[in-house]
């Protein structure tokens, strides 16, 4: 099992909330374990918050690097993917990941977009 990949989704509220969180991959879903905080004073403004989240949701994932960190940003089917999962987009989330992450981030991609590929294969044969 790979270990668990540290993200946060910004500028949530127009910038006065965001993210912390972790993400984990369970077989063909993926755990979000989050708390929103709040990006002016830093404090933590809501309990932790799990959302699971089935890999047949999403359509594709995809790694953006950059100097000093990177975004794994997610592609869903439908504005319903997320379920409880903040975003500003309605089909994608943006996680952004720091930079000491961004192999394993590379790595949960690559690995999800194989079994994304997959599962299309198979819908395809039957």
């Amino acid at each position: 099992m790979m270990r668990a990949l540290p993200f946060t989704i910004e500028d949530l509220n127009g910038g006065f909330m965001k993210v912390e969180g972790i993400l984990r991959v369970e077989g063909e879903n993926l755990i979000f374990e989050f708390q929103k905080k709040d990006a002016v004073v830093e404090a933590y403004q809501s309990e932790l918050r799990t959302v699971e989240i089935s890999l047949s949701k999403l359509d594709m994932l995809e790694y953006r690097k950059g100097w000093f960190s990177g975004k794994l940003v997610l592609h869903g089917k439908t504005a319903r993917s997320f379920g409880e999962l903040p975003g500003k987009d309605l089909t994608e989330r943006v996680l952004k990941v720091k930079r000491k992450d961004r192999d394993l981030a590379t790595s949960i991609s690559s690995n999800l977009n194989l079994k994304l590929s997959e599962q299309k294969l198979k819908e395809l044969e039957d």
